[in-house]
């Protein structure tokens, strides 16, 4: 029976982890192949600075100051996601965090294809990756 459980914690945890991250998804418009994207921004230090003052314009009032869901206008109800969860780090990867700012979510996430260039969103993507746990 022993011999069982270890396969079985297995599949069980990757079952968890896929519907996890398929709710991760739900509602949100990211293409084919967008979560394969990656960011044509280096993460240097003028790009995440641009990116944080993007972020405190656009995105702070919800997502907080240092990017935990904690903003004045996160709704109590559907908090603002934890952009330093270090369990969000797997399942946003450059192309799902690019297309959730793009796209947003209605009613919780608007989208910013209408105010901000592709290049400002990238930037804002390489803020948030920087926020992230090590």
């Amino acid at each position: 029976m022993k011999r069982l459980a270890w396969p079985v914690g297995c599949v069980f945890a990757f079952v968890l982890a896929s519907v996890a991250a398929s709710a991760q998804y739900s509602g949100w418009q990211i293409p084919e192949g967008g979560l394969d994207e990656k960011s044509p921004l280096q993460p240097t230090p003028q790009v995440v600075q641009k990116g944080k003052a993007i972020f405190t314009t656009n995105c702070q009032k919800c997502h907080g100051a240092t990017g935990k869901g904690d903003g004045p206008d996160s709704n109590p109800n559907a908090p603002a996601g934890d952009l330093t969860d270090d369990f969000r780090t797997s399942i946003n990867p450059d192309g799902a965090l690019f297309y959730k700012v793009w796209n947003g979510r209605s009613p919780q996430m608007p989208a910013f294809k209408s105010t901000l260039s592709k290049e400002e969103v990238w930037t804002v993507v390489e803020y948030a990756k920087s926020l992230r746990k090590p």
